[in-house]
């Protein structure tokens, strides 16, 4: 039987304890995506090591979230690598900032581990008869809310692969996400150029209205010069797989390719940090991450198709946007056995 001194060391030990577990923020992109995902994840194995307790909040902005995480307000945040480029020069939703502000704040921020955030789809209702990217002309395309990464990149995408611009072969239609499913089914649109993961969280609801057409993007105009350049542009890069892989959605959906391979744009990203967070907890939080990727993999159907425990800098485009690891997060992954380009060591 335990003494009353005894009981006041034990409790002091425990508040002790729980003195040296950080509580830490953390800000994710759409509920239930691959961000979304990601940060639940480490909040789980965080907290399972007792490394830190980690608040997840979904439905962010991220622009904004990780301008808070450069700012030192935020601790970690989902960062698309096309966000801290244009931060790091004062461009787009950073162009307030200057370009030397901009390149000092975009300059705060480290990488823990990187993912692919959403692969892009050319998807019709196979009624409508659009089998390729060409046959958008004359269409109205959603693609898109009115402003943002996933616009820009279905434009750009709709233009490289048709020479097509909006406006001049065919009719964009920007909506909100949250209306997004609904002006597909009710046919205000003809076709949707939209990022996705695999499976994406929407096709279910189109194949229960309809057969469903998803086209790949034709090899020889993935090949073309402009469309290499874009691939390798900050945020982008190539993300090329077997058609069987989307065989899970059966025969609601026609896969549209010219050979065995589906060809598509992925938008990359990661979760990073503060560059001021001490090294150890950087590298404790990564290195849980890493331990625990199998536990990830079984919680959405999604996750390996994202590529988690991936850094290969040529398929995550890392370097290019200027983005580095946390010192701590090199370690982890180094001591995991995987090889940290040059280029991305602070």
């Amino acid at each position: 039987m335990r003494t009353p001194i005894a009981f006041v060391a034990a409790a002091c030990l425990a508040a002790s304890a729980q003195a040296q577990t950080p509580t830490l923020t953390m800000e994710s992109g759409s509920v239930g995506g691959a961000t979304d995902m990601a940060a639940k994840h480490l909040a789980e194995v965080a907290a399972k090591g007792k490394i830190a307790t980690i608040q997840a909040q979904a439905g962010k902005v991220l622009a904004k979230s990780i301008l808070q995480v450069a700012q030192g307000k935020t601790d970690l945040a989902a960062n698309p690598f096309v966000l801290q480029f244009l931060m790091s020069r004062g461009l787009g939703p950073y162009s307030g900032l200057g370009k030397e502000k901009g390149k000092e704040l975009a300059g705060n921020l480290r990488l823990l581990y990187p993912y692919h955030l959403a692969h892009y789809y050319l998807i019709s209702f196979a009624a409508s008869g659009i089998d390729s990217w060409d046959k958008l002309k004359g269409k109205t395309v959603f693609n898109g809310p009115p402003r943002g990464g996933a616009l820009t990149t279905a434009r750009a995408l709709i233009r490289l692969t048709t020479g097509m611009n909006e406006g001049k072969g065919y009719t964009g239609k920007q909506i909100a996400w949250g209306q997004a499913d609904s002006i597909f089914l009710d046919g205000a649109v003809n076709a949707a150029v939209r990022p996705g993961t695999n499976p994406a969280a929407y096709l279910p609801v189109y194949i229960a209205a309809g057969k469903i057409n998803l086209v790949s993007i034709p090899r020889a105009k993935m090949e073309a010069k402009g469309f290499r350049k874009f691939v390798r542009s900050p945020g982008n890069v190539a993300f090329v797989f077997p058609k069987r892989d989307l065989a899970h959605y059966g025969a609601g959906v026609n896969v549209i390719s010219e050979d065995d391979m589906f060809r598509s744009v992925s938008n990359t990203g990661g979760d990073s940090v503060h560059k001021n967070m001490p090294k150890a907890l950087a590298k404790a939080l990564t290195a849980a991450f890493i331990d625990a990727l199998p536990d990830l993999y079984r919680k959405a159907p999604f996750a390996k198709g994202q590529l988690f425990g991936v850094i290969d800098d040529k398929r995550m485009g890392i370097c290019n946007a200027g983005v580095k690891f946390h010192a701590g997060a090199v370690e982890a992954w180094e001591e995991a056995g995987h090889k940290v380009a040059a280029c991305a060591k602070p």
